[in-house]
């Protein structure tokens, strides 16, 4: 696809087609972090408020690590929400966004992408996307929560260390790819879920995209790291394991899939 033929961002045609409450949309060139500069902001910005940059300087994912955000190729979103509901149903929206954004792909390109808990999203073991959401959570306080999306949806050179491991949706994918409508899908999907959060069958809604009940997984936590099997995700956010014969719920940590015993 020739990079002239790739439609700009544009804040007003995505806005005009995004229902309540996500009607407040900016697009900037560059940035160091949307997520930062809607936690910077929280106070002054309405619930709803999306930034979206061309790059960033300074994308980050879990744990503090680096996201590659190049120029023109991806999207870098974030999305402030001023939820009224229980702080404890964050991991549910933060699994719901990583759904979403499963479904947005698979309408765009065809393609039945993987939901690698709890903030990765693969396609054809690659990962094409990564969800960071945050909060600053403090008992009996209102507390914004931020759903940081990035996408790489054309073609692009990764650096060495993730030609491997990285893909785009352009790569996988012969249909025509527009970033606004692509923000638009995500918005319009997240506005007809968010109401019914606490309600919302997880389980069953992820079980086309999570990973197969059995895979072998490696589960890292600050203590170190432990085998056991998945079993899938729950209507709470939660992700479901075997390790030694028991069955136990993730709330947070990390996992990688041990490709040496999957199939």
């Amino acid at each position: 696809m020739d990079t002239t033929d790739r439609p700009a961002l544009d804040a007003a045609l995505i806005s005009a087609h995004c229902p309540s409450p996500f009607t407040t949309i900016n697009v900037v060139e560059s940035t160091g972090s949307t997520n930062d500069d809607l936690k910077k902001n929280a106070a002054k910005l309405k619930h709803g408020s999306v930034l979206i940059s061309n790059t960033q300087t300074a994308g980050k994912g879990r744990n503090g690590r680096k996201f590659v955000s190049q120029p023109g190729v991806g999207i870098y979103c974030s999305i402030l929400l001023k939820p009224k509901f229980d702080p404890t149903h964050f991991l549910r929206l933060s699994i719901l966004s990583g759904i979403i954004l499963c479904e947005t792909i698979r309408e765009y390109t065809g393609l039945i992408p993987t939901l690698k808990w709890p903030n990765d999203v693969l396609l054809k073991g690659k990962k094409v996307a990564g969800i960071l959401c945050e909060s600053t959570y403090q008992a009996n306080q209102p507390s914004p929560f931020i759903i940081g999306w990035g996408l790489n949806v054309y073609t692009q050179e990764f650096p060495e260390e993730l030609q491997d491991i990285a893909t785009t949706l352009e790569d996988n994918s012969s249909w025509p790819l527009d970033r606004n409508l692509l923000v638009q899908d995500f918005l319009v999907r997240l506005a007809a879920y968010l109401p019914r959060l606490e309600d919302l069958p997880l389980g069953k809604m992820s079980s086309t995209y999570a990973l197969k009940r059995g895979t072998p997984i490696t589960v890292h936590d600050p203590k170190g790291a432990f085998n056991a099997t998945l079993e899938g995700i729950n209507d709470l956010g939660q992700l479901v394991i075997t390790k030694d014969d028991q069955e136990v719920t993730l709330v947070s940590y990390e996992i990688s899939i041990r490709e040496d015993e999957s199939e």
